[in-house]
């Protein structure tokens, strides 16, 4: 009897090494072994690595937040050069008001109106053909603060517009110097432009 048991148990291990105990033919499979193949068919495998991709989904959420954060940089960035160019035109403006003062302390009045006369009177010798009291220049320019080559010339403001000057001693004060601002509207010293008064 100890012979036959030996060999059914000899008989069993041969069979169980060489053959599967499940087929994909077999009916039978355990819990374990259908949650395997379920996961399996769930969730494709690129390469049968186990990795899996994106979804269009998440792949439209982070286009998203991409365009939101350039939004935010390129209105930041667009803030910031218009900061830039209001603050230049005001630093402008106030070398304009010591000049005028300088020119005013030698002619006892101020220059008259118009943006060429400005310049004429601060910066350009022969339209004052000698005249002793003429102390200047008072003023010089850099060639991107105006357009066009003196006497000729008018002051720009950074958005390439001309400064307005008006001068009338009945008023105080007396003169004004603005720049049309960003807009490039003149509104007369109102609304976003820049101004001396």
């Amino acid at each position: 009897m100890k012979q036959y048991l030996v060999s059914i148990q000899k008989t069993h291990v041969k069979n169980t090494a060489f053959t599967p105990l499940h087929t994909e033919s077999s009916s039978f499979q355990t819990g374990d072994e259908r949650q395997i193949k379920n996961s399996a068919l769930q969730k494709p495998c690129l390469l049968g690595r186990g990795v899996t991709g994106f979804t269009l989904v998440e792949l439209m959420v982070v286009v998203a937040i991409i365009t939101i954060l350039m939004g935010f940089i390129i209105s930041g960035s667009a803030a910031a050069k218009r900061s830039a160019k209001i603050y230049q035109a005001k630093t402008l403006i106030a070398s304009l008001e010591t000049a005028i003062a300088v020119y005013q302390v030698d002619f006892g009045t101020y220059p008259e109106s118009g943006n060429q006369n400005l310049v004429n009177s601060l910066a350009d010798a022969a339209t004052y053909g000698g005249d002793p009291n003429w102390h200047g220049p008072y003023m010089s320019f850099k060639e991107n603060d105006l357009d066009g080559t003196i006497p000729n010339a008018d002051i720009v403001d950074p958005w390439r517009n001309a400064y307005h000057y008006d001068f009338n001693e009945d008023n105080i004060p007396q003169y004004k110097i603005w720049s049309n601002g960003p807009d490039g509207g003149d509104d007369s010293g109102n609304a976003d432009d820049i101004k001396s008064w």
